[in-house]
Formats: C-alpha cells, structure tokens, sequence
C-alpha cells in the first residue's frame, strides 16, 4: 500500500556452528551465534529479518547460509570467505549451564559487508564478540552510525564471555561505545559483573547511563528482570521452568524484544508505557523460557505459529 513503510529488523553479529556437549558427548549441533540466534527466533515469528555477518564459503558455511533461508531470514548482507567457518563448542555441567570453546580461522580481509539503507522505522541489533573485534571495528561503525543517523532504533547485547576477560582493558573502550549508540541496552548479571564489577541492577544502570544509554533491560537468570528507564524502574519475576540448556536463552529474549517492538511498530523508546513494558518484558521471558526448555538456540516453529496477532 502506498505510503506505507514496512519496519525491518537487522541483527549483527558473528556466526558460529555450534555443537553441544552433555556429559562429554556432543547431543545436538546446530548454527549459532548471538544474533543469529535472535534473527532466526524473528524469521519463524515471521519478523521481516536481515543477518549481517561473515562465515565461510564451506560445508558448515552452506549448512548455516541454508538454513537462514529456511527460516525466513535474509542473506542479503553476509559476507561469504574462503576458508573454514567458525566453530563454537558448548559444554553443559549438572546445571545444564554452558561453557564455551571457540574454533576460528579468519582471512586477512573481514566482514566486507554491504551496508542497507536503514530507515526510521527500523530495528538494528547488535552486539558479542563481532562488537569488540578491532579487525571488524571499522565496517561495523559504518553500520551502526547509519542506522544511528537514519534514526533507527538500536540495541545492543555485551553477551560477554568470560574467556573475553584477559582481553577487558582492550575491548571495555569498544563496549562503552556500543552502549553510547544505542537506545536499549539488555544486559545480564554475569556481563555487567564481569565488564564493569557491578554487583546489582542499580549499579549496572548507573554505568549503562555514564556511557550515554537511558535504557536497560537486567536479566538474572532465574532471579529475573530488571527494567531500567529514566522514568521508572520495575522488577520482573520469571516462571520457575525445567531447564535443558540456557545456550541461546538470552538471544531469543532480545528476540522477544523486538518483536514486541516490530509488532506494535514501536519508534520512539522514550514514548513506551509501563503498561507497554509489561507486554514487553513477558513476551522477552516467554520467548526465552520456551528456548531453555529445548536444545534449539531459537524458538520453536511450533510455538512460532502459536504467537497470536498482537
């Protein structure tokens, strides 16, 4: 119809093939990565997504590229290399919480993207390691400050690792300026302890709003949310679930996020109600639950059929 703009989701990140181990066996494998996880969630809600990322031109990188496209997500920016794709291994302890190893073997030349033409209304995620690799840092300026300048509402993931650790005093610059680009930061416990030394919720948002961000979304595991904004706070319980594997909870709760925001055609982050925020935060629990209850890093086809209009 005319005059009418269709809102896109854009989410960047790396890309990994992941593999599961449970009690030193690998149980399942499947592609991974941040907001790959997060855009194939919104590919199966039927969220118009674009992944913007770089893997190889192999045979894990044709298994990965296939399946973006099974599951409804655009392969219009990915940067295709000759090489090996990256590796991601997931071990799960009694907990069933994981602990990664990751195998990778880049070119010289990186992530030669193309850049989209962001507009208004559209949604750019963004965030994990691809956000503080130097080798990428430049092109991925270029995508954020065109979406930052096409008023595209932003929001970014640390999803910090602790093998990521040594390497803090190299990267936290890389992290606060991701958090200054952004309108939404959705942040866990464990990222903000580990980047910053914050030990509770007011304390991570303190530092969220040194950097220039005025929204903050805390996720504690099965402690719950905690949402941050310059008008209100508010804690969130979550439900108490069996859990099979968290790999993947947090990206499908950003998935949650934003399908809330693509689905009420949300552009203005300062505008959104508490009553707003509500639906928000149980879509986010909800879409991550459903993750934690199954070996999948996304929401399932099933439960993607079931989301009712909003």
């Amino acid at each position: 119809m005319a005059g009418v703009t269709i809102t896109r989701v854009f989410a960047i990140s790396e890309t990994f093939y992941d593999i599961l181990f449970n009690k030193g066996k690998p149980v399942s494998a499947c592609p991974g990565g941040a907001m790959l996880n997060s855009s194939i969630s919104l590919g199966r809600a039927n969220v118009p997504v674009s992944f913007i990322s770089e893997f190889a031109h192999d045979n894990v990188g044709n298994i990965i590229y296939e399946f973006l496209r099974e599951n409804n997500v655009s392969t219009e920016h990915l940067y295709l290399y000759e090489g090996s794709s990256p590796l991601s291994l997931a071990f799960l302890n009694d907990r069933n919480d994981a602990t990664y190893d990751f195998y990778e073997d880049f070119p010289q030349e990186r992530f030669m993207t193309s850049i989209p033409s962001f507009g208004p209304g559209d949604i750019v995620m963004f965030g994990s390691i691809l956000a503080v690799t130097k080798e990428v840092r430049t092109r991925l300026e270029e995508l954020i400050n065109s979406a930052k300048n096409a008023s595209s509402t932003i929001l970014y993931d640390p999803n910090f690792r602790p093998s990521q650790l040594p390497l803090l005093e190299e990267i936290k610059p890389m992290i606060s300026e991701n958090i200054a680009y952004s309108d939404i930061v959705r942040a866990s416990d464990e990222d903000m302890r580990m980047i910053h030394g914050c030990m509770n919720s007011d304390e991570a948002y303190d530092f969220i709003k040194m950097n220039g961000c005025k929204f903050l979304i805390y996720t504690s595991s099965s402690n719950g949310v905690y949402l941050k904004t310059p008008s209100f706070s508010k804690y969130y319980k979550v439900p108490v679930i069996e859990t099979v594997s968290t790999v993947g909870a947090g990206d499908s709760f950003n998935a949650g996020i934003v399908y809330m925001l693509h689905s009420r055609k949300i552009r203005d982050i300062g505008c959104v109600s508490e009553q707003m925020w509500d639906e928000i935060i149980a879509k986010a629990t909800d879409f991550a639950s459903r993750v934690c209850m199954s070996t999948e890093n996304y929401i399932s086809n099933d439960f993607a059929i079931s989301l009712k209009k909003i």
